[in-house]
């Protein structure tokens, strides 16, 4: 058995949350995080215990000494899913005293529908009309973007959040000006509604999900200068808040949600490109100026994949970068939280960006041009997925063939989103879906 000193002290609490029969929801409430970054933890959790259920991994936790006793059932919420091969699928009830060729037999049958499944998948897509993609998610299935409801307030420079199955559009520039506007788009009816608005207009700004709330920091003010301002919306209420100022003015930074605290780093101050990187703690309404970014910059964007948090592209006064900078929160022993991951394939910034299963997606972009060059003075960039564990950049099917920039891209359950921004030198208002993992619903079979 591996030793549980490998455990990190955030996957030891995990795991003792799992032990106690928390589900994945209940589990991301308590320690205000995502429901995807428990996904994330409990799968380098399981590769470390060497368990393969949750079942194990409880067993696991009472062989340790995380807890006395684990419960003897697991019955898992609708949305919890570990990653099987390359597809997801929905975790299975079990009990501590099941044999454990059950267990192998549940696998291989699991395996099985897998197939089954990828080749199902493939052949729809093949009929006449489909616009299918291949899906670096799962190899040898193929998802298509698709065409939903446009944003009805066409905006660039906007923050977008998605929050229970919900997308969050706020703020921005549209045709007549920056907006505070916010506006909510539900999937599963395809429609939007009209929400309370920001109180502090912005454009360049970002925004991220903490404990049920969507935290947006400074941007660009309609009168030109940066915001220090930080606003936070509570859904439940349709009200904003204010939190504690950042440290200084800015906009245009790089943005990222991680363990239940908010990372912003770089930006635009007005008069100068950040390397600036700084930490807030919703529960203290604190921030924390960390060790700054390794190189200046402005309109790079920020996603969280492995455990650690990389900082990609952006422009530095002078060109389009294609730095890829990573940053690991808290690891004792190591001298600095910076290392250098593989370059893109070129430069841009303005890009979408976010990050699925440990692979990160980027869509779009400006290259080659100087910060504020509009879409349409740049050219159509190819869409690139970047897996960390492999150290890989690869292509996958653009979305659109005209050059598109300053948009809001964000992972709402299996799709990811890409909506707003500038396409053709204009506002847009145009949504597409990606469709990033697929799931495939076992029925339990092990009593």
């Amino acid at each position: 058995m591996p030793d549980n000193n490998e455990l990190s002290e955030r996957e030891l609490e995990i795991l003792t949350l799992v032990a106690t029969g928390a589900s994945n929801k209940e589990i991301a409430q308590q320690l205000y995080i995502s429901a995807n970054t428990v996904k994330v933890h409990l799968r380098n959790i399981f590769a470390k215990a060497g368990v393969a259920t949750r079942t194990e991994a409880a067993m696991y936790a009472v062989q340790i000494g995380l807890v006395q006793a684990a419960p003897s059932q697991f019955v898992p919420d609708a949305d919890e899913d570990v990653l099987v091969g390359d597809v997801q699928a929905e975790t299975l009830t079990a009990t501590p005293d099941a044999p454990r060729w059950r267990e192998y037999t549940l696998w291989a049958v699991l395996a099985v529908l897998a197939v089954v499944l990828g080749f199902v998948i493939y052949f729809a897509v093949q009929q006449p009309g489909s616009q299918a993609s291949a899906s670096p998610a799962a190899p040898g299935v193929e998802a298509r973007w698709q065409l939903r409801a446009d944003l009805p307030t066409p905006r660039s420079g906007l923050g977008l959040a998605a929050l229970e199955n919900r997308l969050y559009a706020i703020g921005g520039e549209s045709a007549q000006g920056v907006t505070g506007q916010v506006e909510r788009y539900n999937p599963d009816l395809n429609t939007w509604e009209v929400l309370a608005d920001k109180p502090a207009p912005v454009s360049d700004a970002g925004a991220v999900v903490i404990g049920g709330k969507i935290y947006v920091p400074g941007g660009r003010l309609a009168g030109g200068e940066m915001s220090d301002g930080l606003e936070i919306y509570d859904p439940a209420t349709d009200r904003w808040e204010a939190g504690a100022d950042l440290p200084s003015p800015v906009s245009a930074y790089a943005l990222a949600a991680y363990e239940g605290a908010l990372y912003l780093f770089g930006g635009w101050d007005g008069s100068q490109y950040l390397n600036n990187a700084w930490r807030y703690d919703p529960g203290q309404d604190r921030w924390e100026e960390l060790e700054p970014l390794p190189t200046r910059r402005a309109f790079a964007r920020a996603a969280v994949a492995a455990g650690r948090i990389f900082v990609l592209g952006g422009y530095d006064g002078t060109r389009a970068l294609d730095s890829n900078e990573i940053y690991q929160p808290a690891k004792e022993g190591v001298e600095s939280p910076w290392t250098e991951g593989l370059p893109l394939p070129s430069g841009r910034y303005a890009m979408g960006v976010t990050s699925a299963v440990d692979i990160i997606y980027m869509v779009g972009g400006v290259s080659g041009a100087p910060a504020g060059t509009t879409a349409s003075e740049s050219e159509a960039l190819s869409s690139l997925e970047y897996i960390p564990t492999a150290g890989v950049w690869q292509e996958f099917d653009a979305p659109v063939t005209e050059s598109w920039a300053y948009m809001g891209m964000v992972l709402s359950g299996t799709q990811i989103y890409v909506l707003g921004g500038e396409l053709a030198g204009q506002p847009s208002g145009q949504n597409l879906a990606y469709q990033a993992i697929y799931t495939v619903a076992i029925p339990s079979i092990i009593k």
